[in-house]
């Protein structure tokens, strides 16, 4: 008698990783004018790899490969940013909270990265005040204190993505002010 043998409880998410990685390898960008591969992202304004997405998996599907023996989840869901590098393959970059609201950030205001920094930092400990009892309370000292340690972070999570190719410079506009 021949016993069936079940697929891993992993399969269903590597096969979306696989879809999604091919929808990607199918897109095109031809670049931008006004691109700084070396820019200020601070003074410019940070231009997100277009030819990128963030997904949410049960599973790290970026390590399973042939030794993978995983049969009980770690926990958390595995974020991950997938992107086009500059050799033209697609590469999986996992992120935090901050990472996912930063790339949201990137995607859809055109300012410059200070400016982005100083508006995403302000939302987020807004987001945090009203599920954390001591920010709620917090003195306004505390909280631009608070604010001023997450644009830092921010800045450097910034130029990590500007390292792995998730941000590929800065935009600058030749118009006067």
């Amino acid at each position: 008698m021949v016993q069936a043998v079940e697929p891993p409880p992993w399969l269903l998410d590597l096969e979306r990783y696989r879809a999604l990685c091919a929808s990607l390898e199918a897109r095109r960008w031809s670049g931008h004018p006004g691109l700084r591969p070396d820019g200020c992202l601070l003074e410019g304004r940070p231009l997100l790899n277009p030819v990128h997405l963030v997904a949410h998996f049960d599973w790290p599907v970026q390590r399973i490969g042939p030794r993978y023996r995983g049969r009980v989840r770690d926990g958390l869901p595995t974020r991950l940013a997938l992107f086009r590098n500059a050799i033209g393959r697609i590469e999986p970059l996992v992120i935090c909270h901050h990472g996912e609201a930063l790339i949201a950030a990137l995607s859809r205001r055109r300012v410059k990265g200070r400016r982005l920094l100083v508006e995403l930092s302000r939302d987020l400990i807004r987001e945090r005040r009203g599920a954390d009892a001591d920010l709620r309370f917090a003195d306004a000292e505390a909280l631009a204190a608070e604010a001023l340690r997450l644009q830092r972070g921010l800045a450097v999570l910034l130029e990590q993505f500007r390292a792995r190719g998730l941000v590929l410079g800065s935009v600058w506009d030749n118009r006067p002010p």
